[in-house]
């Protein structure tokens, strides 16, 4: 029995060393590559399936939640680009009003006499359906320096005279008017030699001036111009007032009847001009030079 003893203190430092041999050699296997196996590949690609699982929804959101912003940032960005827009829209619609007022002032300074005349721009305020194409209110009166007879134009052409006025608004009768007080005395201009003739009235079913009292010896042409004759002094001369498109024999054939188109459109016009004389050609003809 002593004997066992013995042998093990004898041999412990070489039971240590085999022992020593053999966790190096456990260790050396534990380090070497090795390949996955089955059990250990299917659960490595249940959890990376899992893995994915849940990160796709993460990632959706994310990326949709950042399309969502730019296209948030976009569509406040455009509406400001169509606000600006508008803007621009609104600066051309003023311009194009203001060249087209610019261009309606000049245009009605280009008559032969016009020098001696003011325009007084004025607007149509009221227009009775009854009445339409006999007379109309203006917003300018006696405190404008408006007085009974004046011409009123647009930049087309004579559209009628002042019939009343008032303190801060007028009558105008227009050319076309079935009641005229009195006749406006006109100029066909043709060739070079001005006719005389007279407006008499509006032929309503054929939509045309009549112009009677025409020089039965003279060959009118059609498409001949015919202007304000300046006669009288109330009315600038040569003031368009449209062109002859029909003529024929009055019923007693001692004279000629035209027809004439206006170039004014009396339906549509909004603002007028009423010729006021100017104070210098008054004053000089008041001194009787």
């Amino acid at each position: 029995m002593w004997i066992l003893p013995n042998f093990y203190k004898r041999n412990k430092l070489v039971l240590f060393l085999f022992g020593l041999i053999i966790f190096m050699v456990l260790v050396g296997f534990s380090l070497r590559d090795r390949q996955t196996s089955t059990v250990e590949s299917f659960v490595g690609d249940t959890t990376a399936m899992g893995q994915r699982i849940v990160s796709y929804p993460a990632l959706f959101i994310t990326g949709n939640f950042h399309d969502l912003i730019h296209m948030w940032g976009a569509n406040e960005e455009n509406k400001k680009l169509k606000e600006k827009i508008k803007g621009f829209a609104q600066v051309e619609a003023d311009n194009y009003r203001l060249e087209k007022e610019n261009k309606e002032l000049r245009q009605a300074l280009k008559t032969d006499s016009i020098a001696q005349f003011q325009p007084i721009i004025s607007t149509i305020i009221a227009r009775n359906q009854d009445q339409w194409m006999n007379t109309f209110i203006v917003n300018k009166g006696k405190s404008a320096g408006v007085r009974e007879n004046m011409a009123v134009v647009t930049t087309e052409g004579l559209v009628g005279r002042i019939k009343k006025v008032n303190s801060y608004s007028s009558q105008v009768e227009l050319i076309t008017s079935s009641i005229k007080s009195s006749k406006i005395s006109v100029t066909l201009q043709q060739e070079g030699q001005d006719i005389f003739g007279m407006i008499d009235h509006y032929d309503e079913n054929k939509n045309l001036l009549v112009i009677s009292d025409i020089n039965n010896n003279v060959k009118v042409k059609l498409g001949t111009k015919v202007v304000t004759s300046g006669l009288g002094g109330q009315f600038p001369k040569g003031i368009l007032i449209g062109e002859v498109k029909k003529i024929e024999n009055d019923e007693f054939g001692l004279s000629q009847i035209a027809y004439v188109e206006t170039k004014a459109d009396i339906n549509e016009i909004t603002h007028v001009y009423i010729a006021k004389k100017s104070p210098k050609v008054v004053s000089l003809e008041g001194s009787g030079e």
